[in-house]
């Protein structure tokens, strides 16, 4: 059964009967995440797609709040009436606020401008038995209390529904070009270790098999090629059955893209920050890549794949499952928002 509340409390009522008759419920936006975590089977599919109100824009205070299923189009678009724009969302089609949020999608802009939880000030969620719940403030003065914004945000749905979000704006650049250049693997990334050394907030650096890409922007007489590249487009990420998002200390990212470079994988690794991306076709590989993650101090976790590579999606548990189960408990008692994307379960066997 597909339902599609249009307001904040159709939202929480609708999880307050799922949750009081106990059926499983998964939570869907544009759906561009719905393949993370482990497989699991839904009694109800909740869109968040009936919620998509800009409720306030404030220029003057760089700010605006929207409701969960506004996309990040719509958001950029309404921002950029006053030059301003969400820098830290990612560019996919289609994707939605409350979707990104849930997932913590920052995009390859995440350099500069930061990832997007420190985006998001304020948080308005729908929890699992059906209680709206706020946290953070529309200004940073005003926050108290737990940061429920930070906690929402990677949860991938499985405390609550974000129905509405206060996001923080940046002015839109006077210029912003990508830059590119190919060459031997080794060559690509002692290249883009020398940019980082030399240039001064460089928004994006983007290493893959035999190329490099830079993002820059500021005024016009900034955003000039970097010694080597020239002008290009924004490069694609890599492609395969399924794929795998790792986590090291970004002085560890190069160390390991040579390494999947290597091992001749398809990635991108976004350096300064210490995230990469692996195209993955089996599970072995997703052992493999999870395994060279561990040796750089990092971790890996599926974000794509079908089912069998999903069977170990978030590897080993976390050092604060204890705490994440009894957070759960409190957002989602009857334990019916999204349990295959919850890390914190225990693993179900084969």
């Amino acid at each position: 059964m597909d339902l599609t509340p249009s307001t904040r409390e159709e939202m929480a009522a609708t999880l307050r009967e799922a949750s009081t008759a106990g059926r499983v419920v998964d939570i869907r936006g544009a759906g561009l995440h719905a393949r993370r975590g482990r497989p699991f089977t839904a009694d109800e599919v909740i869109s968040t797609r009936g919620l998509t109100r800009l409720v306030d824009h404030v220029p003057d205070d760089m700010t605006i709040t929207v409701e969960g299923g506004m996309t990040v189009q719509d958001v950029q678009g309404a921002a950029a009436e006053h030059r301003q724009g969400w820098p830290q969302a990612p560019t996919e089609p289609g994707a939605t606020v409350g979707g990104v949020l849930a997932a913590a999608v920052s995009g390859r802009r995440r350099l500069r401008y930061g990832p997007i939880r420190d985006s998001l000030l304020e948080v308005v969620v729908a929890t699992g038995d059906g209680r709206i719940v706020k946290g953070g403030g529309r200004t940073v003065k005003t926050v108290t209390g737990y940061d429920l914004p930070r906690l929402l945000t990677g949860s991938l749905g499985t405390l609550g529904v974000i129905v509405q979000a206060t996001l923080r704006l940046w002015p839109l650049p006077m210029a912003e070009t990508w830059f590119h250049a190919t060459g031997d693997d080794a060559a690509m990334l002692a290249l883009g270790q020398q940019v980082i050394a030399d240039l001064h907030r460089p928004t994006a650096i983007v290493a893959l098999p035999g190329a490099l890409h830079v993002c820059l922007t500021g005024v016009p007489d900034d955003v000039v090629a970097p010694p080597g590249m020239q002008p290009g487009g924004e490069p694609h990420g890599p492609v395969g059955a399924g794929l795998v998002q790792v986590g090291v200390p970004p002085v560890a990212l190069p160390a390991l893209a040579r390494r999947l470079a290597a091992d001749g994988r398809d990635y991108d690794a976004w350096l300064g920050t210490g995230i990469c991306h692996v195209a993955v076709a089996s599970a072995g590989e997703v052992a493999a890549v999870r395994d060279l993650a561990a040796l750089h101090g990092g971790h890996a976790q599926v974000i794509d794949g079908d089912d069998a590579l999903r069977a170990d999606p978030f590897g080993p548990p976390p050092p604060g499952a204890d705490i994440m189960r009894r957070i759960k408990g409190a957002f989602d008692p009857a334990g019916i928002l999204c349990p295959g994307r919850f890390a914190g379960a225990e693993a179900v066997p084969a």
